[in-house]
């Protein structure tokens, strides 16, 4: 891989302080929703058949957990933008950690807006998607081998769709008998598919050597911002009763 030049590197590292501006501004518009009350509120439950269900044992604020999200995009692009020396393996590594953890915290709220409410479900759900994108380093790291760096990626992009799955059996069902999620949240449930698909195709275009990883982070730091005012738009949304509808 051809070192990147001082001029690069000190171009690239300001991009990156600029995106973890962006992302910022995103997480201080979540904390205010958190702050004011304003987020709704996730319940939990478990079903233990012996001692006949728990029911709801904990709650998720929504506002309070997509700051999260976002300010794990904040931490990895600070981190890249403060990496004074020329490695891009390092900063891919920090950002595909980044992006596995966040798709993890994501899908899990957005099966929650669907219906899931099950902690077995909502921690199974989490632990796959955030497994499925750190699959997506094992895959970076064959460079020099397409044909190995395949495997990691086929099984982490299979693995990547269950949770979806899950989330869009629970919306269908949903519609069927006649208590669907929100329009909200059905829309941007879509709009979130499609940003984790296309940080997923990122990846495929970054082995197939057609994008080159640092134009790839580039890409991914984009979809990420786009992820983050998904979730600002979810949180300031479903705060109004109006967009209850």
């Amino acid at each position: 891989m051809t070192p990147t030049s001082t001029a690069d590197r000190s171009r690239l590292r300001m991009i990156h302080a600029a995106l973890a501006l962006g992302h910022l501004v995103v997480a201080v518009a979540l904390i205010a929703l958190a702050s004011a009350q304003a987020s709704i509120i996730l319940p939990v439950a478990l079903s233990v058949p012996v001692v006949d269900g728990i029911g709801v044992f904990a709650h998720v604020d929504f506002a309070a957990a997509a700051t999260i999200v976002v300010l794990i995009s904040v931490a990895s692009h600070t981190t890249i933008a403060l990496m004074r020396a020329s490695s891009t393996p390092r900063d891919r590594l920090v950002q595909l950690v980044a992006f596995a953890q966040a798709s993890a915290i994501t899908v899990f709220l957005v099966a929650q807006l669907n219906g899931v409410g099950e902690a077995g479900a909502l921690i199974l759900i989490y632990a796959i998607a955030g497994g499925a994108a750190g699959l997506l380093w094992l895959q970076a790291r064959e460079v020099d081998d397409r044909s190995r760096a395949r495997w990691p990626f086929s099984l982490g992009a299979g693995l990547a769709v269950v949770p979806w799955g899950i989330v869009a059996l629970y919306q269908i069902v949903g519609i069927v008998i006649g208590s669907p999620p929100a329009v909200l949240v059905r829309v941007l449930t879509v709009v979130i598919l499609l940003l984790a698909a296309a940080a997923w195709w990122v990846e495929r275009v970054v082995q197939l050597g057609t994008v080159h990883p640092q134009r790839a982070a580039l890409l991914h730091a984009a979809l990420s911002l786009a992820n983050g005012i998904a979730l600002l738009f979810l949180a300031a949304g479903l705060s109004r009763p109006s967009a209850l509808f």
